[in-house]
């Protein structure tokens, strides 16, 4: 699962120091004493981890999902209102049910998706009003390499795998504006990232959110992403439309090594773009693409990455049809190549 990152960012202001001097040049004339002005600006404090915590206990929420292969879900950022909730798309992709847990009470709030944008991996949910404080929201076209940083979310934990209590992990910003298989301006961090930390914020040191916790390197160490919040920001603008942007309404991820047995489900083979969610009604589901389908073309285009599909969608648009050929493995093991037509919407 992709998971999203927080971080802080570190402003220091400095000291300013006005001199002005006057004096006179003759003997008769009685000495002025030199008048010095001199104005310190404070320095900016930065928050402490706990303190960051505390700010935002009640702007990330944890999001509980059900789909049809079973429960899972991830973190969100309260947004704007109070009433919207900023998350990955790949968290609510497939879902049949969506609930948000209410930080101060533990009630579970039934949320519904405005609309999404799998592509950019991030996805607007609307809710009814719980006790959300919007967070605070920062400037990541301000961000620089080394910047204090840290993330927040609800990953499950060995002994809780749906745990309710927020964890927070702290690191520094490694990368900006940095791409990784078709997903752009991400920021790279080394504070850890979990299963379930998908969609909670990277926070900054004055407590700005300045990511969205979005992907974890399987086979590198410390070598986590988050998208930039600017970026989210101008994707979000564009769902409160209600309108999803490059959405066929399948959840794709790479077939890396072992994510079929992850998943409990057998593969015929071991490359391929792997189908792991279907939303109800939506294209996908529509032209018969199935969950654990593997992907190999999209109208004759190799796709071996989750970027090089968005970019075919990216090049078409509503009611354009697009043929993708998969291969389809049964329980038995036996398995069999198909196509299946999706008609953009």
């Amino acid at each position: 699962m992709l998971a999203r990152l927080t971080f802080f960012g570190l402003v220091l202001s400095g000291m300013t120091v006005f001199a002005a001097c006057g004096g006179s040049s003759s003997d008769d004339d009685d000495d002025d004493p030199t008048p010095t002005v001199e104005a310190t600006a404070t320095a900016v404090k930065d928050l402490t981890p706990q303190e960051i915590v505390a700010q935002m206990n009640q702007s990330v929420v944890h999001i509980k999902a059900t789909y049809p292969e079973g429960t899972g879900g991830g973190s969100g950022i309260v947004w704007e209102d109070a009433t919207h909730i900023l998350t990955n798309a790949h968290v609510v992709t497939g879902a049949g049910s969506i609930k948000v847990i209410d930080p101060k009470d533990g009630r579970q709030i039934s949320a519904k998706v405005v609309a999404q944008s799998p592509c950019d991996d991030v996805a607007l949910l609307e809710v009814e009003r719980g006790n959300f404080t919007p967070a605070k929201i920062g400037d990541s076209g301000k961000l620089a390499a080394g910047e204090a940083v840290v993330a927040l979310g609800f990953p499950g934990t060995v002994t809780d795998q749906s745990s309710d209590k927020l964890t927070v992990t702290r690191g520094i910003v490694s990368k900006v504006s940095d791409t990784v298989d078709g997903y752009n301006d991400l920021i790279q961090t080394d504070a850890a990232i979990n299963p379930g930390n998908s969609g909670g914020p990277l926070v900054n040191a004055r407590g700005e959110v300045i990511g969205i916790n979005t992907l974890s390197a399987r086979t590198k160490q410390d070598q986590n992403y988050a998208i930039a919040i600017n970026e989210a920001k101008f994707v979000a603008d564009k769902l409160k439309a209600g309108k999803n942007l490059n959405w066929i309404g399948a959840r794709i991820e790479p077939n890396y090594r072992g994510l079929a047995s992850e998943l409990g489900i057998k593969l015929a083979y071991t490359d391929g773009l792997l189908v792991t969610g279907i939303d109800t009604g939506s294209p996908a589901q529509k032209a018969g693409l199935g969950y654990s389908d593997l992907i190999y073309t999209v109208d004759d285009v190799n796709v071996p990455t989750v970027g090089s599909f968005c970019d075919v969608l990216r090049s078409r648009k509503a009611g354009d049809k697009i043929r993708i050929v998969i291969t389809r493995t049964y329980r038995d093991g036996s398995y069999e190549d198909l196509y299946s037509d999706v008609v953009l919407e």
